[in-house]
């Protein structure tokens, strides 16, 4: 796999799809025709070649009216299913709305699933926003900043997301803007974290 860095994309070339990446790739060509949308945590350090697995993915959507939330429901249902709500109306009143995420996988398994939520804060808001293009082969995600991937991984602060924000700093770091780097990491007040761990 080969990576390239541009101000407007990330560009994968010769990306060996492995079973999350296709399970991604297809539910997002569903989501994005009803949604703006953009993939935060764990997969995108997956995504960009770290070995290891998870069983959710993590995506923002902003909210919208519950019309076109139901012909997302409506159409997704085909192939996958919310394992979490039993309808449109309690997936939208009592989970979205309430800020509590909804999930789905494919049909009669858990894992691997999306977790989807409504942004609840202005950082929220500002991740999708200011979401980051990448190219993978011949189709394209949208995921979280890495100046705020990273520091947010430290601030969950499991070995795991440790290592994530390792990786994505390594692999980034002729790329990343500092200044929104360390405005994160004051934010999240993980610049030991980062000097402990990164540097």
């Amino acid at each position: 796999m080969e990576i390239s860095y541009t101000s407007e994309y990330i560009q994968l070339s010769n990306k060996e799809l492995n079973e999350l990446d296709i399970f991604v790739k297809d539910f997002i060509a569903i989501l994005k025709q009803y949604f703006p949308y953009v993939i935060i945590s764990g997969y995108v350090a997956i995504l960009f070649g770290r070995n290891r697995s998870s069983e959710d993915i993590d995506v923002f959507i902003p909210q919208k009216k519950y019309d076109i939330f139901k012909k997302f429901w409506n159409k997704i249902q085909s192939e996958y299913e919310c394992i979490n709500a039993g309808n449109p109306k309690e997936a939208y009143t009592n989970y979205l709305m309430e800020h509590i995420p909804i999930r789905f996988s494919k049909k009669n398994e858990f894992i691997p699933n999306f977790e989807i939520k409504f942004p609840n804060s202005t950082l929220d808001e500002w991740t999708i926003k200011k979401k980051k293009k990448v190219l993978i082969n011949s189709y394209e995600l949208f995921i979280s900043p890495l100046e705020l991937q990273i520091p947010y991984k430290l601030y969950l602060g499991s070995e795991k997301d440790i290592e994530d924000a390792r990786f994505l700093y390594q692999l980034f770091i002729s790329y990343l803007n500092n200044d929104v780097l360390h405005s994160f990491n004051k934010k999240f007040k993980t610049e030991r974290s980062f000097s402990n761990y990164i540097l």
